[in-house]
């Protein structure tokens, strides 16, 4: 079974995926005090989950056949 989003599904988790990864980043900051490449770390970590979801295929932006699980 390989889970793959359709377009639509894909654009709705990308937005979602933003707002958590700022949000947590957000609350994350006061308890870092002054740190700063330990944010960086964390922001470059979710950008490189990121990117293996787009390189495995799970997120998908082009218009093709829309089922969002196949076996």
């Amino acid at each position: 079974m390989r889970l793959r989003l359709n377009k639509k599904q894909s654009v709705v988790f990308t937005v979602f995926y933003v707002f958590v990864t700022m949000v947590l980043r957000f609350l994350l900051e006061p308890y870092l005090a002054g740190y700063y490449l330990i944010s960086i770390g964390i922001g470059l970590y979710f950008v490189l989950l990121y990117w293996v979801l787009l390189h495995k295929k799970i997120l998908n932006f082009r218009e093709e056949d829309g089922g969002s699980v196949k076996a």
